[in-house]
């Protein structure tokens, strides 16, 4: 093993070792998913629940 300081600028040094980002692609597709979700619904049914009308 290399006698380098911690983080430093090996070659070798893989981020992967200490961080993973699969919980955070997840988060941030699913995120995405749901925001398209409320959009498309809202085109669909938004009429049927009132939100043509301008009252408050």
């Amino acid at each position: 093993m290399a006698s380098t300081t911690f983080g430093g600028s090996d070659r070798g040094y893989d981020m992967s070792l200490w961080y993973d980002s699969r919980p955070l692609k997840i988060g941030w597709f699913t995120m995405l998913a749901v925001v398209g979700a409320e959009v498309v619904y809202q085109r669909i049914f938004g009429f049927s629940h009132g939100l043509d009308s301008m009252t408050p």
